[in-house]
């Protein structure tokens, strides 16, 4: 095959954006134990990240594929940020079962393979068929932004069953009535925190608490990571991170669960997802309802799931208006519980300021959770400042 033959381009579209791919070896002549790589380009302007949030560049996997990298960039300047997601084969509808992980904005190259993934995103079997790079329009300057996307396939000859979930510790880690510390908000680096799951915990435990809360953006996956710390109770949630707002889903868990974020402010499918988590026994809280990043601040309704409302930020302008926030509701008659968080990312400042103390009978999910919904909550500033009570 000649030289022109091996350097064709192919022209793709997908959501109305026109794209390129640039291949060693067109797909349907290259063996799939060789590994392929195709550079798709294309061009996004703001319109399009006001009215298609999300888009979906399509890529073909064939038999024989066990890895899959992915390379992306842009030019990152203040006005231009673009997430990044992958999707195996499957609906891209709201609840798809589809989605290996999510990064947003945080890493320019993520891999998934039979056995290992980027943390973030899960490990197993590399479906044949159609995938598809999801990318998520945060924010788009004037001019508009330039995304290349590069893809290769490969066979990395690892067995092809991926590890299975570690094992937790068995609930209750303590027993007993008391008020339980923790923190109900950080993130490690399966999003975009500094720490892996370990350090993270380690360093809740060191600052004395008793619960910890794993609240990744739009992703689960921090349950494939092996935690020792005794004493410390690990809750799954996801910090399900919308256009319109953030909140906390606590109590999730099995392989692969997660609460889909794509909703727009204003569509009601907002509450059709909390249905389906609270429905599995899980807990949702409005987080941080007012704050200074790029659709931070909660401009969805208040969720008739919700429970919770974070009244704690780092602005005290944020905080009062959210803490008069908390209180319209109350007057309404919703009685949600505030609750205090440090929503941790990193550097030195303990994840327990602030955080909450909890009264329930014993120290596992379900009972802090239940302590959470009857609202025996109290926000602590500090968690080792003596309660007063």
């Amino acid at each position: 095959m000649g030289k022109a033959r091996r350097r064709m381009t192919w022209i793709a579209a997908f959501a109305g954006v026109s794209a390129v791919l640039l291949l060693g070896a067109p797909p349907s002549m290259a063996r799939a134990a060789e590994p392929v790589v195709r550079v798709l380009k294309a061009h996004f302007t703001q319109k399009q990240q006001q009215t298609e949030r999300y888009v979906y560049v399509p890529f073909e996997v064939p038999a024989g594929v066990t890895r899959i990298d992915i390379d992306f960039k842009y030019p990152k300047a203040e006005e231009n940020v673009v997430d990044l997601g992958l999707m195996e084969p499957g609906s891209t509808a709201l609840h798809t079962k589809a989605f290996r992980g999510w990064s947003g904005g945080e890493r320019n190259s993520i891999f998934v393979s039979s056995s290992d993934a980027t943390p973030g995103y899960w490990p197993g079997p590399i479906q044949v068929g159609t995938w598809r790079v999801a990318l998520g329009l945060y924010k788009v300057g004037l001019a508009g932004v330039d995304v290349e996307i590069s893809v290769k396939t490969s066979n990395d000859s690892i067995p092809p069953l991926p590890p299975a979930l570690p094992v937790r510790p068995k609930e209750p880690i303590r027993t007993g009535p008391a008020w339980y510390s923790g923190g109900l908000h950080a993130h490690s680096h399966n999003s975009d925190g500094a720490l892996s799951i370990q350090a993270l915990a380690a360093k809740a435990r060191g600052e004395g608490l008793d619960f910890l809360a794993l609240s990744d953006h739009n992703t689960t996956a921090q349950q494939r990571e092996a935690i020792d710390v005794p004493g410390l109770l690990i809750i799954i949630s996801e910090e399900v991170t919308t256009p319109g707002g953030h909140a906390n889903v606590w109590g999730l868990g099995g392989k692969r669960d997660l609460v889909d974020f794509r909703v727009l402010p204003g569509d009601p499918a907002i509450n059709h997802l909390f249905d389906a988590a609270v429905a599995k026994g899980a807990l949702v809280g409005v987080n941080h309802p007012y704050g200074s990043c790029v659709a931070c601040s909660w401009t969805h309704g208040i969720p008739a799931q919700a429970r919770t409302i974070e009244i704690t930020s780092r602005e005290p302008d944020e905080m009062r208006r959210a803490i008069a926030m908390w209180d319209v509701l109350l007057r309404k008659g919703r009685h949600l519980a505030a609750v205090g968080v440090s929503d941790w990312h990193r550097g030195d400042t303990p994840i327990g300021q602030p955080s909450v103390r909890v009264f329930a009978p014993e120290l596992s999910t379900k009972a802090i959770l239940n302590g959470l919904r009857a609202g025996r909550v109290v926000v602590m500033m500090d968690a080792t400042t003596a309660p007063p009570y």
